[in-house]
């Protein structure tokens, strides 16, 4: 009787002590297991973080790819070609105005030089009094009319050089506009109109009709 109740004894302890193994060793198991699942969930955050950093500057060198696709500054460089900087910026119907501004002042500069020099070399044969020289031509025509027609001839080229310059100038300064406001957009339903209005002098009560522009965004 004794030893059997001994023996029940033993295998209660021993079956309380293999209940707490399988317990502590499901404890460890499951200790293990999120363990790992944080160890995967910081993998995971870790490859997100950091192709989102890998990402940003790429987007950023894409955006910023795109805004350099068309450059004001070398617009400006090309605009010292008469013609290329509009031709860069795809304005193509200015070229008229370019050429025909430049053109039409350098053939003046070419034509008041070509007169000046021609009075110049008169007047200059005329003072040094070489006869060889004198323009037969202009026998008729005295030192003074010579001289003024010279200085006339003279001023209207350094004129026209003046607004060739200019032309020039503009024509890149044209250009170089054109290229930053290359991607600007104007919505459509912008718009200018005049509708009639009636205004009211709160002074005098006098009520006057007239008209009101109405800028539509």
């Amino acid at each position: 009787m004794k030893k059997t109740f001994w023996i029940l004894c033993a295998l209660i302890i021993f079956n309380f002590l293999f209940s707490i193994y399988r317990c502590s060793a499901q404890i460890v198991d499951s200790t293990e297991i999120q363990t790992e699942e944080h160890k995967f969930e910081d993998i995971a955050t870790e490859d997100v973080v950091l192709e989102v950093v890998q990402t940003i500057p790429k987007r950023a060198s894409l955006d910023s790819v795109q805004m350099r696709k068309h450059s004001p500054k070398k617009a400006s460089w090309l605009a010292l070609i008469p013609g290329a900087g509009q031709i860069y910026n795809k304005k193509y119907w200015k070229l008229p105005i370019v050429y025909g501004g430049m053109g039409t002042t350098g053939y003046l500069i070419y034509y008041y030089g070509k007169k000046t020099a021609y009075y110049r070399d008169e007047y200059v044969a005329r003072a040094n009094k070489d006869t060889a020289n004198f323009n037969p031509k202009l026998a008729d025509m005295q030192d003074a009319n010579v001289l003024e027609n010279r200085n006339n001839y003279r001023r209207n080229m350094e004129i026209c050089i003046g607004v060739f310059a200019i032309v020039y100038a503009l024509s890149i300064l044209d250009a170089s506009v054109d290229a930053h406001l290359f991607y600007y957009d104007v919505s459509d339903n912008l718009s200018l109109g005049v509708k009639p209005k009636i205004h009211y002098n709160p002074v005098n009560g006098v009520m006057t009709p007239s008209f009101a522009l109405v800028l539509k965004f």
